[in-house]
C-alpha cells in the first residue's frame, strides 16, 4: 500500500470513505470485497483516534445486559464468533474472572444468572461456558485478589486484539483489492450540487465520488454538524504487572474496573466520563489515575502498581441523557442529501455488521466478509530484532514504511507495532526505531522528542 495522492485527484471514485478508524476501514473493505472502486483518507494516521486508544476486546459485551440491550449483546456475540473465526492470528480467546464482594451492588446470584443469559445470547458458541467459583477456586486462580469480603467469582471468556493492528489490516486488505488509501490526507469541506455531494475538499485537491461516507467518530461534528453525539472519554493505564488473566470487579461506586493482560504488562481500565473538546487530546488527567489506582490497590492490596503509560479514548456515542456508563452502544446512519451518509456510534465488535449495513444503504450486492478471511500482512522477519515482547525486527519497521504508510516514529512504535504499549517504549528502543526509519540526524532526534512527549503525555 502506498500513498498516492495523485490517484485520489485524478480518479471518480464509486465510494468515498472518510475516516480510517475501523469503521471507516471496515467500510472500505466491505466495499473493495463488492467490486467498488473505493478511497480511503484520514486526517491524521490510520487508527489513530479511539481506533487505538480502546481496551483492546472483542466482547460481547455483558453489562449491556443491565440495560435490556439484548440485541446488542446477541449481535456482538456473533461478531465476536466472525470475527475469532476470520482472523485467529488477531482476535483471540481470553479467560475472565469477575470476582464478586459483599456488599455489591451486583451480588453473586445475579452474576450467575447474567452470564447464563451471556452464554445463551452467544448461542454457546463461546470458547467455553461460564462457571461459578467458590473463594477458594477463585484465590487459587488468582491468589492476589483481596481476600476480605470475597464471596466468589464467575469465569468466563471473552476475546483480545491488537486494535490498531486490526484496523490496519482492514486497510491493507481494502488496498490490495484496489483500494486508493491515504493517511494525513484531510478533508476540509464538501462540493455540493443541490442535495448532491460531489466531491470532498482537502487542501490540495479534491476528491470525486458517487457515495460518501462519514467514518470519522468523534470528528463526526466537522462534516455532519447536526448528528448529535455524547462523547465519554476512557482512560487506561498500563502497568508493569504482568497479569495472567482479564478480571473484572465492581468499584466503590458501582463502576465495572478491570484488568487485562497485554504483553509483558498489563492494561487497567477503564473511566467514562464526559468529554467535550478535542478527541485527539483526550488524556488521563490526575483524577482519572487516582480513581485507578485507587481501585486496584484496594482490590490487589499485595501489589504495587508501577504506570509505565497511559491512553485515553474517546467513545463517539449517541446523544443520550443517561449518565456516561449507561449510554447505549447503538450506531445509526443518518443519511444527509441525496448520497452523503454519516455513521455514528456503534462499538469496535460490531464495526463489520455497521459496514456491511452502510454499504446496504446504495448497494444492492451482498457483504462477504462474514465469509472472508483477514490476512495476515506481517513480513518475513529479518535484520536485527528491535525488541524481545512484543517481537519486533528491522523487517516489521522497514515494512511499515515502505508498505504501510507509516510517516512518523508514533506511527511505528505505537499502530504498526505495539512497542509504545509495552516495556519496550523506551528512549533507547524509540532511537533504534527512528534509526531505521530516517537519514538524517536531526530528523531523527526530532522524531524521537515528539514520540517520547507524546508518550509521556498520554496523547499517543
Amino acid at each position: 500500500m502506498t500513498r498516492n495522492l495523485k490517484a485520489l485527484a485524478d480518479n471518480q471514485f464509486d465510494v468515498l470513505v472518510i475516516g480510517g478508524g475501523i469503521l471507516g476501514a471496515g467500510i472500505a473493505r466491505d466495499a473493495a470485497l463488492r467490486g467498488l472502486k473505493v478511497a480511503l483518507v484520514d486526517k491524521a494516521d490510520f487508527a489513530s483516534g479511539t481506533s487505538s486508544r480502546s481496551t483492546k476486546l472483542i466482547h460481547g459485551g455483558f453489562r449491556y445486559l443491565e440495560q435490556g440491550a439484548f440485541g446488542l449483546v446477541a449481535e456482538s456475540c456473533r461478531e465476536r464468533a466472525i470475527l475469532q473465526r476470520n482472523a485467529p492470528h488477531l482476535v483471540k480467546p481470553v479467560p475472565f474472572l469477575f470476582a464478586v464482594y459483599e456488599g455489591d451492588v451486583r451480588p453473586l446470584w445475579k452474576m450467575r444468572f447474567g452470564m447464563t443469559l451471556y452464554d445463551w445470547l452467544a448461542l454457546y458458541r463461546n470458547t467455553a461456558s461460564h462457571q461459578t467459583l467458590s473463594v477458594a477456586a477463585t484465590l487459587m486462580k488468582e491468589p492476589h485478589l483481596r481476600r476480605a469480603g470475597l464471596r466468589g467469582a464467575v469465569q468466563f471468556y471473552d476475546c483480545q486484539e491488537d486494535d490498531a493492528r486490526f484496523c490496519l489490516d482492514n486497510i491493507l486488505h481494502a488496498a490490495e483489492l484496489g483500494a486508493v488509501c491515504a493517511n494525513y490526507c484531510e478533508v476540509t469541506g464538501l462540493v455540493r450540487q443541490g442535495d448532491r455531494v460531489v466531491a470532498a475538499k482537502t487542501a490540495d485537491f479534491d476528491i470525486r465520488a458517487n457515495w460518501l461516507v462519514n467514518a470519522t467518530g468523534p470528528w463526526i461534528n466537522r462534516l455532519s454538524p447536526q448528528v448529535r453525539l455524547s462523547p465519554t472519554k476512557g482512560v487506561h493505564l498500563l502497568l508493569a504487572h504482568r497479569s495472567e488473566r482479564g478480571i473484572f470487579w465492581q468499584a466503590r461506586d458501582g463502576r465495572l474496573v478491570f484488568v487485562v493482560p497485554w504483553f509483558d504488562c498489563t492494561i487497567l481500565g477503564a473511566t467514562d466520563t464526559d468529554f467535550t473538546g478535542d478527541a485527539a487530546e483526550a488524556h488521563a488527567d490526575e483524577c482519572d489515575r487516582e480513581y485507578l489506582l485507587s481501585e486496584f490497590s484496594r482490590t490487589f492490596p499485595g501489589i504495587q502498581p508501577e504506570v509505565i503509560t497511559t491512553f485515553a479514548g474517546v467513545r463517539p456515542l449517541l446523544h443520550s441523557g443517561a449518565n456516561p456508563s449507561a449510554r447505549s452502544r447503538e450506531h445509526r446512519i443518518i443519511r444527509e442529501g441525496a448520497n452523503f451518509f454519516s455513521v455514528a456510534g456503534g462499538k469496535y465488535t460490531t464495526y463489520r455488521a455497521i459496514a456491511a449495513e452502510v454499504i446496504a444503504e446504495f448497494h444492492p450486492g451482498k457483504s462477504v466478509t462474514a465469509h472472508t478471511p483477514l490476512p495476515s500482512y506481517r513480513p518475513p522477519l529479518t535484520g536485527m530484532k528491535v525488541a524481545d515482547l512484543p517481537e519486533v525486527y528491522e523487517s516489521d519497521i522497514r515494512h511499515a514504511v515502505e508498505y504501510e504508510m507509516a510517516q512518523t516514529l508514533s506511527d511505528v512504535m505505537r499502530r504498526r507495532t505495539s512497542l509504545a504499549l509495552s516495556k519496550h517504549g523506551s528512549r533507547e528502543v524509540a532511537e533504534r526505531v527512528a534509526q531505521v526509519m530516517f537519514a538524517g540526524e536531526a530528523e531523527r532526534r526530532k522524531q524521537v522528542a515528539e514520540y517520547l512527549a507524546e508518550r509521556d503525555r498520554g496523547t499517543l
